[in-house]
């Protein structure tokens, strides 16, 4: 895999957390009115944190488009670093909002969304594909494909229990994440090498 691949799969994964974090942020924000009073003003900013980590994630991905691999070190610590923080604002405020369910929801969308994204992403690059390598790369699409039913089976499965912890529906997000980061990442290799004979 190139420097720029790898930049490119680190793209669509961090603009994949990024809408994660975006679709907690619009949760939070709706039921900022049912926060106690006395907390009100510390739920507002964490509410800024969350979508200024956005704003400067999507600076950083900007940057890293035009930059290029001199700034990849950079962005991949900033996300990093973001997303544990972001983990631990959604672990406390989840509870506080009362928004668990909506919150887990709005996340899982948020990942289907992007893989499907993905997906889509790979079905145009495979439908100009060079006839050699268009086997191959129908093949990644279809496994890419199967990966992202799977992991929204699994999201589907812990949706439908009600009564879940956070705990247990973050690490259900946070699995089906690293699963479909994994397989996105062996298809866009995949995909480039085949891509260049």
């Amino acid at each position: 895999m190139t420097k720029q691949d790898q930049i490119d799969a680190f793209i669509e994964q961090a603009k994949a957390r990024l809408d994660e974090m975006g679709a907690a942020a619009k949760e939070f924000e709706a039921r900022l009115n049912t926060v106690e009073a006395n907390i009100r003003p510390e739920a507002e900013q964490a509410l800024a944190k969350v979508k200024a980590w956005v704003t400067e994630g999507e600076n950083k991905l900007k940057n890293l488009r035009d930059k290029g691999e001199a700034s990849l070190a950079e962005a991949k610590t900033f996300f990093e670093s973001t997303w544990t923080e972001f983990e631990a604002e959604v672990a406390k405020w989840v509870e506080i909002a009362n928004s668990q369910q909506a919150t887990f929801e709005a996340q899982a969308k948020a990942q289907k969304d992007s893989w499907q994204g993905m997906v889509d992403k790979f079905a145009k690059q495979a439908a100009e594909a060079q006839k050699t390598g268009m086997a191959s790369a129908e093949a990644e699409m279809e496994r890419l494909k199967a990966e992202a039913k799977q992991a929204e089976a699994q999201l589907e499965a812990l949706k439908s229990a009600s009564e879940t912890s956070w705990g247990i529906m973050s690490k259900g997000l946070e699995k089906s994440r690293t699963s479909f980061e994994k397989a996105a990442h062996k298809a866009w290799a995949e995909f480039n090498k085949n891509m260049k004979g």
